[in-house]
């Protein structure tokens, strides 16, 4: 917006400094100076109004930005009006006005003003037509062509920043998608780099304790079960405390120090996904697996357990003996596995935390699995993410890999 308010400025000192060649070259009659005067007078006016009344940067929103253009590209049609029409050379800082709504406006907001200046610009050739019919020996082809002529330029203004501005936002979007992904992994990293801190640092004592616990236990008499019951619970609670460190560390480890290999992602999961049938029988799953070889480099190891861990959470998620489905497919350059269940879904709340270390849905468990299945698609540049059918009726796990061209 600032922005627009210097060129405001600019074009208003420029037009007044054209007055004079205006008048001497007869595009300006004396009569139609005081008309000429007053829209620059009320430019200036919104102008220092706009300046000192208008939204701040961070609150300004494209209606605000639309208003501009169109106080501008009336006041500029105005002045033309009175000062020769689509005959008057300036005509032309209509294309600055095209180019302005093309590459500041988006979507319908862009067509609506760039229609709107191709409407001003015929009114402004008719206007010219109707005086040149009053006007003796007056070639009207030429004057045509000159029409057509400004249609192209204005048009062309108008298309050649719409679509530049598209390119921009686009790239503008992916920027800062790449930047939300690596402020994820870098926090995800920070996270496993200090669990794996704490697990060296409580592995020995957690460990003492285990053995002195277990030495209680073997020295309680059979005639204490309450007290022998309270010291089975605390050596449980015990026991799942390391597994939670040991499976933390062990996530960091593999994804910071584990080589990618080159594997046929279809071959691979299709034997990891018989293995976990063979595992958890009954069990009903649909395939749609592509036939076509899909290479991608990869942590075979950390791959293995995110997918047994999203086929263990499907499965928990789905009602008795609901049918989960398992995809493989290919899209763009990416090699893309969906793992999807027909259970109750995720809340918003879940969803945008997923995949942090202990943020979960359930009762018992601790969001390591799906720390994992984040750590091991960002370690081989992809991503993975979860959100709810469109059907409303559960989830999809996606883990998405850069497919390696054979």
């Amino acid at each position: 917006m600032p922005g627009l308010i210097r060129f405001r400025w600019i074009a208003i000192i420029c037009l007044i400094l054209g007055t004079l060649p205006l008048l001497k070259w007869g595009y300006l009659q004396n009569k139609d100076l005081p008309y000429f005067i007053a829209v620059l007078a009320l430019l200036a006016v919104f102008n220092v109004l706009s300046q000192g009344l208008w939204p701040r940067e961070d609150a300004v929103k494209p209606k605000h930005v639309l208003v501009h253009l169109w106080v501008d590209l009336l006041a500029a049609v105005g002045l033309l009006f009175v000062s020769g029409s689509a005959n008057n050379p300036f005509v032309s800082i209509l294309c600055i006005h095209s180019f302005l709504g093309g590459m500041l406006l988006r979507q319908r907001a862009s067509y609506i003003f760039g229609f709107t200046v191709l409407a001003l610009l015929g009114l402004l050739q008719f206007e010219t037509y109707l005086d040149a019919r009053v006007t003796v020996a007056v070639d009207t082809s030429e004057m045509f062509l000159s029409f057509l002529s400004q249609w192209v330029l204005i048009t062309a203004s108008w298309f050649v920043s719409h679509y530049f501005s598209r390119v921009l936002q686009e790239n503008e979007q992916r920027i800062r998608l790449l930047q939300d992904r690596q402020h994820q992994a870098d926090r995800l990293k920070a996270l496993g780099a200090l669990t794996a801190g704490f697990s060296h640092q409580l592995a020995t004592p957690m460990n003492s304790l285990k053995l002195r616990m277990e030495r209680g236990l073997r020295k309680l008499s059979a005639q204490e079960p309450s007290v022998r019951e309270e010291f089975e619970k605390a050596q449980s609670s015990l026991e799942e405390c390391v597994q939670v460190f040991q499976h933390m560390a062990s996530v960091f480890s593999r994804s910071s120090q584990s080589e990618l290999q080159r594997v046929e992602v279809e071959k691979l999961t299709m034997d990891l996904l018989k293995v976990w049938e063979k595992e958890n029988e009954p069990v009903h799953i649909e395939k749609h697996f592509m036939e076509e070889a899909l290479p991608c480099r990869l942590q075979v190891l950390a791959f293995s357990q995110t997918f047994f861990d999203l086929l263990d959470n499907a499965y928990e998620a789905s009602p008795q003996g609901a049918t989960i489905y398992v995809r493989l497919f290919k899209k763009d350059s990416w090699v893309v596995l969906e793992v999807t269940d027909r259970g109750e879904g995720l809340s918003q709340e879940i969803l945008s935390r997923l995949g942090e270390p202990f943020v979960t849905s359930k009762e018992d468990g601790n969001g390591l699995g799906l720390y994992s299945a984040s750590m091991m698609a960002q370690a081989a540049g992809g991503e993975f993410k979860i959100f709810n059918n469109s059907s409303g009726l559960g989830a999809t796990a996606q883990v998405r890999l850069p497919l390696e061209e054979l």
